[in-house]
Parts: C-alpha cells; sequence; structure tokens
C-alpha cells in the first residue's frame, strides 16, 4: 500500500514538472490561458479556459480547459481537460481527460483519453480508437 503512493506521488511529482516546464514555453509562445476562480488572468493566443469561483483551469499552445465547483484542470499542447465537482482532469499531448463527481482524478498524456468519475483514482490512459 506504501509502495503504491510513493509510486503515485513520484509520477504526480514528474507530472508537475513537465506541466511547468511546458507552461513556461508557452508563456515564451504567448499561447496560455489561466482562470482562477471565475477571474481569466491570462488569455494569449487560441487556448480557452473557464473556472467558476470555486475552480482553477490552464490550458497552453491550442488547448481547452474548463474547471467547475471546486476543481482543477490543465490542458496542454492541443489538448482538453474538464473536471467537475471536486476533481483534477490533466491532458497532455493531443489528450483528453474529464473527472467528474468527488475527488476523481483523470489524467491523459500523448494521444489518449482518461475519464474517471465517483471517486475514480486515475481514470484511462488510453489511445482513442482509429
Amino acid at each position: 500500500m506504501w509502495r503504491r503512493r510513493l509510486a503515485v506521488l513520484g509520477i504526480t511529482t514528474m507530472m508537475l514538472a513537465a506541466m511547468m516546464a511546458l507552461s513556461g514555453m508557452a508563456l515564451a509562445q504567448g499561447d496560455v490561458c489561466v482562470s482562477i476562480k471565475g477571474d481569466t488572468k491570462v488569455d494569449k493566443g487560441e487556448s480557452t479556459c473557464y473556472s467558476d469561483a470555486t475552480s482553477k483551469a490552464v490550458a497552453v499552445n491550442g488547448s481547452d480547459a474548463e474547471a467547475l465547483f471546486g476543481s482543477h484542470a490543465t490542458a496542454i499542447n492541443g489538448s482538453d481537460a474538464t473536471a467537475i465537482f471536486d476533481t483534477r482532469a490533466t491532458a497532455i499531448n493531443n489528450s483528453i481527460a474529464e473527472a467528474v463527481f468527488s475527488g476523481s482524478r483523470a489524467t491523459a498524456i500523448n494521444n489518449s483519453v482518461a475519464l474517471a468519475n465517483v471517486g475514480g483514482g486515475g481514470g484511462r490512459n488510453e489511445p482513442p480508437a482509429p
């Protein structure tokens, strides 16, 4: 059980580092959207984002992110992330991540789709069907 938690922590740390590096590159290129608690802080380029008064959304490099009801959504490099009802969704490199309901987390990387709901702990990370 502890091994699994440490593995998840390590993977999460690596993903956050990658997202920060990619976000820094996007800022230099000028395509970024950041919405925090319903207020769009940055909106440059084609990326879009939306958050309500309780959430945060970040979209970079032609991506879309939406977060509602205490959630966080991050989309990078042509991806879509949607997080609703106390969830987290992260999509990177032409991927789609959707997390819905109470503590769910969805992460999709490299042309993948991840779906998580009702407390799901990671969603599925699968390439889309041809």
